[in-house]
């Protein structure tokens, strides 16, 4: 859950870079390969890190049931 939210959230913030000034600008872009809409994957990365519990509190868990870290 870590990896997929932080990689998700990291994939949208970069596709918003490379398209430039159509990033923030709702609705789909044309491409050449096709059509995308950056700034809804970026809108949706963003719950993303909270389903199934805050990234913060995932990292707690793993802290103190695998590394043996005080809670």
């Amino acid at each position: 859950k870590l990896f997929a939210t932080e990689t998700y959230s990291r994939l949208a913030d970069l596709l918003v870079d490379v398209m430039g000034s159509s990033g923030g600008t709702p609705g789909s872009t044309a491409l050449p390969g096709g059509k995308t809409d950056a700034l809804t994957t970026f809108y949706n990365a963003r719950p993303a890190t909270i389903y199934g519990g805050s990234n913060e509190v995932q990292r707690n868990i793993l802290a103190a049931s695998v590394l043996k870290l005080p809670s």
